[in-house]
């Protein structure tokens, strides 16, 4: 997910807060240090208390493509005069892991609660598509949120590029664990293969 930085005609820039909210990270501002919970898009402490983010959107590609359309491309350096191996994911077992650390609520149970989801909303309804269901499909997968239409863009090993509306415009979209996505968007619809 990508918000703007710009918030009241102001630029902020943000840091991890180490914080939790329903088993998400919260980042903050420096300038104020609010608090602003990621999927809840919107500022839940401090002086900017209900200011919301606004989403953009976002390319995804692999790191293969990128280097095909970018040949040039500088990659930030790993020796950063810190003792510490940047090949390993501290996150590895947690991928791995099919519980939850901290609580989140219920968790409805359409979709196991570390499926990932690719999370759209439009005008205020909600879709959440498993990143299950693309794997191997290469073209474009299309659909209805309400009455918009929307097109998934994928790439030749089923990858999401990019989500369209009914002009091609691109639409902010949000990749997340199930258990997340359905606690910041508890009416959620999940779209099921016989749709």
């Amino acid at each position: 997910m990508v918000y703007s930085s710009r918030i009241d005609n102001q630029t902020l820039t943000f840091g991890v807060s180490g914080r939790l909210y329903k088993s998400n990270v919260l980042i903050y501002d420096h300038q104020t240090e609010s608090l602003w919970s990621q999927l809840k898009e919107t500022a839940i402490a401090g002086p900017m208390v209900g200011k919301r983010l606004t989403k953009i959107s976002a390319g995804r590609t692999s790191w293969k493509r990128w280097l095909e359309k970018h040949p040039g491309t500088r990659v930030l350096s790993t020796d950063t005069g810190y003792a510490r191996n940047y090949s390993v994911d501290p996150y590895e077992g947690y991928y791995k892991a099919m519980r939850i650390m901290f609580p989140v609520g219920d968790v409805r149970r359409e979709l196991p609660a570390k499926e990932m989801v690719l999370g759209i909303e439009i005008d205020g309804t909600a879709m959440a598509y498993p990143l299950s269901m693309f794997a191997q499909k290469a073209d474009v997968f299309e659909d209805e949120i309400g009455a918009n239409p929307i097109r998934i863009v994928l790439s030749e090993e089923g990858q999401i590029v990019d989500v369209l509306d009914h002009q091609a415009r691109s639409i902010p979209v949000i990749f997340a664990y199930w258990f997340a996505w359905q606690a910041f968007h508890p009416q959620t619809m999940v779209y099921t293969q016989t749709q």
